[in-house]
């Protein structure tokens, strides 16, 4: 396996990022067009990583693509050294590449040194390119000396080399007190370039930087890199579990991935600082302990006190910045004008204006227009803020704020989980109502008591055979924009999540006028049994207030409960011009809408998990229950068959050649609509910890047992994780095309 380059995690255990990687390595093959490609990030969620599992990829593949990364930093002190970095680091990662030998990266030689390690073939334009620095050098030109130095890709590209050129964390150029605008240099010099290049940073400055200037990239693509979604945190935490030998269970591993709210950075350091204490997480009690040290005094407060010190050096400006940060996430909950600051901090105007600036990228705050907002979203953020304000401004005693924030994340974290849970399990109205598109549909699915009065207790396939049939009909909207309901009237959120109520503007037929203007205003509501009377009206009254604060004329309710609504609630949503649907109706309008893939992709997947011992044959209760779930799935008896074999096979293999220390096999089995995929994983020695592992047919029919595997599954991949061995495994319900 290839040793780490520029990445510093290991392309196995690198989680989430597939799609961004494809997209990076699919512009630097030269698919897309060489307009340069903008790499917006939000702050730590790992975008340098990103480009350094890239950079690895290109290295150890060894194609016609050399890949160049470079990063700012703080020890630049001025353009010209940050320019002569860059020269150095392109020309030995250049000669890195095509001696094939990453350990020349480890070395610091001058630009000399490099060109004397060249190899021939690109032996002559290294040595211009070094002559002509130096010459800019001497001639004391500073901005002709920084133009050659950024300019070196282009010279290799004019001489048959195929450059991808990936420039990080572009917002530090901020950082540099000299007169020279790197962005500038570097836009203008790689617009006109001809080859593909990356530039990478915090995308509020970034996106902002590369289409204003002298030199605008408005023909660059834009790729984002979000926080990891809540499956890949949850993955990602039990893949730094297992590396840090820290316990954690399912709780803890879902608290995880939504308190840190898929920030790969922090999680890191939860499970860094957990491994150092020698703590496990598998409480509660336990993850919001490790989580308030690294609050207070640990690298989550470090890592935004090193922002802090950046944006503002000195101590009482700081304290003057949290103070209103503060009162914005506690007492100032609307929008500030940004004058107001300024009277409180006591800038003037191009010290206030970089302050800001600065917060604003590293989204601490949210510039829009002339006003301020806080990042209340940000809960991490937030607590930080609390911490520093208590402790610096208030001047509480210490022991008494750690004790009682501690006791706050502990009393918040079941209530996060709750929210989080209701949130997930959110039909996702917005975006049903997206696919309206002037469907002609049964009125059946937005009327509870026809349905009721028709179909309750049929089965789904009856329901839909029947309804084609129906004559009754109702014409949905063509919808041109949605958002959730609490956008347009934030005292929503004080009675529902935000998921759970929408707001869609459209038109009834395709004329565009005034008069076929529509608005659909729904909520989803609970109810353990049918939705009464009052219920009815109390959403009634709150989705009415969205029409009247928003002016809404032409206007049509939508309420959905998860049972119906009783008669007379029903006779409410009569006669205030609403509809009312059960959940089962909004499946069966899913599905008659064949909206599957956009809403009710949450609910598309069965998982079911189990944990055996190893030996005494307990592989065959796997196999039982295996069996069982393919069987309630629909598949052929020959295909169950064959599933149950290929996992007795590898509960077989993870036994005999783990030497693993708890004696386990877990198995996770998830069924989609077309397709079951078995995950088989254990503790103890990875495939290439163990050359017996390396099977040969003449060791009996056990030594067949990888190779049959890949023969009755459609697909089967091998995993080497930190502490063992994955396997996974599919059958699709239909014979694989490949």
């Amino acid at each position: 396996m290839n040793e780490k380059v520029l990445a510093t995690i290991k392309a196995e255990n690198f989680i989430g990022r597939t799609g961004e990687m494809e997209s990076l390595l699919r512009y630097a093959s030269g698919e897309n067009s060489s307009g340069g490609l903008l790499l917006l990030s939000a702050p730590a969620v790992g975008a340098s990583e990103v480009l350094g599992q890239v950079y690895d990829r290109l290295f150890y593949e060894q194609g016609d693509t050399i890949p160049f990364y470079f990063s700012l930093n703080d020890t630049d002190k001025s353009a010209e050294q940050f320019a002569l970095r860059f020269l150095q680091t392109f020309l030995q990662q250049t000669v890195a590449f095509r001696r094939q030998d990453a350990k020349i990266l480890d070395a610091s030689p001058d630009v000399c040194e490099i060109a004397e390690l060249a190899v021939p073939a690109d032996g002559y334009w290294i040595d211009r390119t070094v002559t002509t620095c130096q010459t800019e050098s001497k001639l004391n030109d500073k901005r002709s000396f920084i133009r050659s130095c950024l300019s070196a890709p282009l010279r290799a590209a004019a001489h048959g080399a195929n450059v991808f050129v990936m420039i990080d964390n572009l917002h530090e150029a901020e950082n540099f007190a000299d007169e020279t605008n790197l962005i500038e240099e570097i836009k203008e010099i790689y617009s006109r370039a001809g080859i593909q290049f990356v530039l990478a940073g915090r995308r509020r400055f970034l996106l902002n930087a590369a289409r204003t200037g002298n030199t605008k990239l408005t023909g660059a693509e834009t790729l984002q890199i979000e926080p990891l979604a809540f499956a890949d945190a949850g993955l990602l935490t039990e893949n730094l579990a297992e590396k840090f030998k820290v316990k954690i269970n399912e709780q803890t591993r879902d608290l995880i991935a939504r308190q840190f709210d898929g920030n790969p950075t922090f999680i890191r350091f939860l499970f860094e600082a957990a491994s150092e204490k020698k703590f496990n997480l598998d409480s509660f009690q336990s993850v919001e302990q490790i989580y308030a040290d690294e609050m207070f005094g640990g690298r989550i407060g470090r890592f935004y006190d090193t922002i802090f010190q950046k944006i503002a050096p000195q101590v009482e400006t700081q304290k003057n910045i949290l103070g209103l940060l503060f009162d914005a996430l506690t007492i100032e909950t609307e929008k500030t004008p940004v004058e107001s600051w300024q009277r409180r901090v006591g800038f003037g105007d191009a010290d206030f204006c970089r302050v800001m600036r600065l917060l604003n990228h590293h989204e601490i705050v949210r510039l829009t227009s002339n006003l301020v907002e806080a990042m209340a979203e940000n809960e991490i953020l937030t607590d930080y803020i609390t911490m520093r304000f208590r402790l610096e401004i208030t001047e509480e005693n210490r022991a008494l704020t750690i004790g009682e924030m501690l006791s706050a994340f502990l009393k918040r974290a079941p209530r996060q989980m709750a929210k989080f849970y209701r949130r997930n399990s959110a039909i996702g109205l917005r975006e049903l109502l997206g696919v309206f598109n002037c469907r002609k549909t049964p009125l059946v699915f937005f009327d509870y008591s026809k349905f009721k009065e028709r179909y309750k207790g049929a089965e789904d396939a009856e329901i839909l055979e029947h309804i084609k049939e129906n004559t009754e009909k109702i014409h949905l909207p063509q919808i041109v924009y949605t958002a959730h309901a609490s956008a347009f009237y934030p005292p929503l959120n004080q009675v529902s999540e935000k998921e759970r109520s929408a707001v869609a503007l459209g038109f009834q037929e395709f004329t565009y006028t005034d008069e076929d203007e529509i608005i659909w205003i729904a909520a989803e509501i609970d109810s353990k049994l049918e939705a009464s009377k009052e219920l009815a009206e109390f959403w009634c009254d709150r989705l009415e207030m969205v029409a009247l604060v928003c002016n809404f004329l032409n206007y049509k309710l939508w309420l959905v409960a998860p049972e119906g609504f009783t008669p007379e609630a029903s006779e409410v949503l009569e006669n205030r011009n609403a509809y009312g649907s059960s959940r089962k109706q909004i499946e069966l309008l899913i599905n008659f809408l064949d909206a599957k893939d956009i809403v009710g992709e949450k609910s598309s997947k069965n998982e079911y998990e189990i944990v055996v011992p190893m030996g005494e044959d307990t592989e065959m209760i796997a196999a039982h229950a295996v069996e069982e779930i393919a069987r309630r799935h629909s598949f052929a008896p020959k295909a169950i068959n064959q599933i149950k074999t290929a996992l007795v096979e590898a509960c077989i293999n993870a036994t005999e050649h783990s030497l693993s220390p708890d004696r386990k096999i877990y198995q996770k089995f998830a069924v989609e609509a077309d397709k079951i995929m078995i995950t088989i994983s254990n503790r103890g020695l990875r495939l290439s910890d163990k050359k017996a592992v390396e099977i040969k047919p003449d060791e009996g029919r056990r030594g067949w047992g990888l190779k049959l595997m890949q023969t009755l599954m459609d697909e089967v991949k091998f995993e080497q994780v930190d502490d063992g061995t994955r396997i996974s495994m599919t059958k699709y319900l239909k014979p694989s095309k490949n």
